[in-house]
């Protein structure tokens, strides 16, 4: 039988973030097999805990399940991080209101279902306010590359995905993707925070993005979820690192380093992207931002030695369709790119995909690129036009050493020397007023991200062989 204790402790409490108030009646459970765990989590009361105890469990297919709190959640939670592994065909899903779920591990095996983690139990129970922390997913692919998967499924609203590391997925199927239908509602306000992806290789076809929010037949209401302070690290899956099909979504303060794809805005309009860092150092297809659809803005970016070109380019504008269908290319209409800086890119794209045997030939309207900063310190031109640009306004941009000809004016030539600001990344001196991106952009460190007791083995290293180094350590979690 499992051993109770009717209290939760402060300091679990307090490693979640959670207001910690005493529970007289609230039990902590530590199990030791699946039986055990059954057993705990038949009737789970806010407050109580279930501690999975060190060791290997095997084809553990878990479900907690239950109504917690704010005040109170509902806890499963590994007893030493790092010393729970779930292996072979073992998942989890969670169902109910304010659930927590801390520390565990997955390898050694694939998921059994479509899900290693998923934020529900069927279509009609999903998870709202809970939360996945520390969750580590290390190469527990299908071995059949074509059988789909997800890693962790998000459904329902206001849920969570923090602190935690995924890297190695082989098989088809986004690593993350949140699921979206207007049974379970569609203003998801999802966050996706501080977590560390890792290397993804080439699936060789679509459908290997390390994210997806939503799909194209829900793509014209918004998700409003938060895509913030993560590392994609390696992400090479396909074109589309995050694929997102919604709207209202924000992706703020990420670090995309030698990522071969790129952020692509396929569907959805109103989303944002700001103060991200794209850093390629030369690695074949890194790309930056692709920009589709309406309202979107892209401001205060930092992109530096992305070799992509076209759908990766450093920034890819795309062309659109007259009457284009959900799952199609909706003109760019009222986007704002503004006070981006791009360094030794190979490509800053408009007209992406025009194509006239396609239909793909409506330009973008409306827009404005404005206070943007250009330099290749090589002397070539990244700037590449197809089609129209009668529809964007440039204004108070800069372009070293020569401002591109296929422009229409709104760029100046001016010659810039770089200096590396203490945040890694280069930028202008002496400084330019209103044109780039911040000086002092905020670079999320890499060691603030996922788990610090288990190891990232990704693309980076600390040898000095290129330009700069972003920062490795940092900020607290």
């Amino acid at each position: 039988m499992p051993s109770a204790s009717r209290h939760l402790t402060a300091a679990l409490v307090l490693a979640l973030g959670i207001p910690f108030a005493p529970l007289a009646d609230a039990a902590s459970y530590l199990v030791h097999d699946a039986g055990e765990y059954a057993t705990a989590s038949a009737n789970l009361q806010p407050g109580d805990e279930i501690v999975l105890a060190n060791g290997t469990w095997n084809n553990a297919r878990l479900l907690l399940k239950g109504n917690g709190t704010a005040a109170a959640p509902i806890t499963l939670r590994a007893q030493t991080p790092g010393q729970v592994v779930l292996t072979g065909q073992s998942d989890l899903r969670l169902a109910g209101q304010y659930l927590h779920v801390a520390d565990l591990v997955f390898r050694d095996g694939y998921s059994p279902s479509d899900a290693v983690v998923a934020f529900r139990e069927s279509s009609k129970a999903v998870a709202r306010n809970s939360r996945v922390t520390g969750l580590v997913i290390d190469d527990y692919s299908n071995p059949d590359p074509a059988d789909q998967d997800q890693w962790v499924m998000l459904y329902g609203a206001f849920n969570r995905l923090d602190h935690s590391q995924l890297r190695g997925k082989t098989n088809a199927g986004p690593t993350v993707v949140v699921v979206r239908d207007a049974a379970q509602g569609l203003d998801n306000q999802h966050r996706i925070d501080h977590n560390w992806f890792g290397p993804r290789p080439a699936l060789g076809v679509n459908g290997g993005e390390t994210l997806r929010i939503g799909t194209s037949d829900t793509s014209l209401s918004d998700s409003n979820s938060t895509v913030e302070a993560n590392w994609f690290e390696g992400c090479d899956g396909e074109t589309e690192i995050i694929s997102n099909k919604s709207g209202g979504n924000t992706y703020r303060g990420n670090v995309f380093y030698r990522s071969a794809g790129s952020l692509t805005l396929r569907h959805g309009n109103g989303n944002r992207v700001l103060d991200n860092v794209f850093i390629g150092e030369g690695k074949a297809g890194t790309g930056g931002v692709r920009v589709i659809n309406a309202q979107q803005q892209v401001s205060n970016n930092y992109f530096q030695a992305l070799a992509g070109s076209s759908n990766r380019a450093g920034l890819a504008v795309m062309h659109g369709q007259a009457n284009a269908a959900l799952s199609g290319y909706s003109p760019v209409v009222d986007a704002l790119i503004e006070r981006n800086t791009f360094v030794d890119v190979a490509k800053v794209s408009f007209g992406v995909g025009y194509n006239a045997a396609s239909g793909i030939v409506v330009p973008p309207s409306s827009s404005q690129f404005r206070g943007n900063l250009i330099v290749n310190r090589s002397g070539a031109n990244p700037v590449t036009v197809d089609g129209s640009l009668a529809g964007v306004a440039f204004s108070g941009n800069v372009q070293s050493p020569l401002a591109s000809t296929a422009l229409p004016g709104g760029v100046d030539s001016m010659t810039v020397t770089l200096v590396q600001a203490p945040n890694g990344l280069w930028s202008p001196s002496p400084a330019l007023a209103a044109v780039g991106a911040a000086t002092n952009l905020a670079v999320m460190p890499r060691d603030a991200t996922g788990v610090t007791w288990y190891p990232k083995q990704g693309e980076w290293t600390d040898a000095a062989t290129v330009g700069h180094r972003l920062p490795a350590n940092g900020a607290d979690r």
